[in-house]
C-alpha cells in the first residue's frame, strides 16, 4: 500500500504561544476544527476552535500538527474523517460524505506542501511551519 502523507497531532513546538493547547493524543490523525462565528478572525479567541486541529480519534484538540507518511489509501483517510464526524454528532448524509471527502482532500493538500517531520500550526486560514523536520541526534 503506498504511503500517504497527512497531519498528525503533535507537542513538538508547544509553549512557543501562551494560547497553545495539546488534549489530543500525540499521533493520531488530525482534521481541522469547525471554526465558529466567534473566532473566525480571531485565531487567539477564547474558543481556540481558529487556531486548533482536532484529533480524529479523540475528538480533542490541538494547535500543531506535524507532517505524516502513514500506510494509508485516500479511501481509508476520508472514511477515518467521515467516521470522526458522525461520532462527533454530525447528521450523517450524503452531504456529510461530501463534506468529509473535502476535509481530507483540504489535510492531504495542506500535508503534501511540506517535508515529513514539519510541524505547522493553523492561525484562521493560514498555517505556517513551526519547525522543520527534527534531525536525530547521534
Amino acid at each position: 500500500m503506498p504511503m500517504l502523507k497527512v497531519l498528525a497531532a503533535t507537542d513538538r513546538t508547544q509553549g512557543q504561544r501562551p494560547t497553545d493547547l495539546h488534549s489530543a493524543t500525540t499521533g493520531e490523525l488530525v482534521e481541522l476544527t469547525t471554526t465558529c462565528d466567534r473566532d473566525r478572525d480571531n485565531p487567539d479567541g477564547s474558543c481556540g476552535c481558529a487556531r486548533a486541529f482536532t484529533g480524529l480519534t479523540s475528538g480533542k484538540a490541538t494547535t500543531t500538527a506535524e507532517v505524516v507518511e502513514r500506510d494509508l489509501t485516500v479511501e481509508q483517510h476520508t472514511a477515518a474523517l467521515h467516521d470522526s464526524l458522525r461520532r462527533a454528532g454530525w447528521n450523517d448524509n450524503p452531504n456529510l460524505a461530501t463534506h468529509a471527502g473535502e476535509c481530507a482532500a483540504q489535510i492531504r493538500a495542506l500535508a503534501a506542501a511540506w517535508p515529513t517531520g514539519t510541524v505547522i500550526e493553523r492561525r484562521g486560514n493560514r498555517f505556517t511551519v513551526r519547525a522543520e523536520k527534527a534531525h536525530p541526534t547521534r
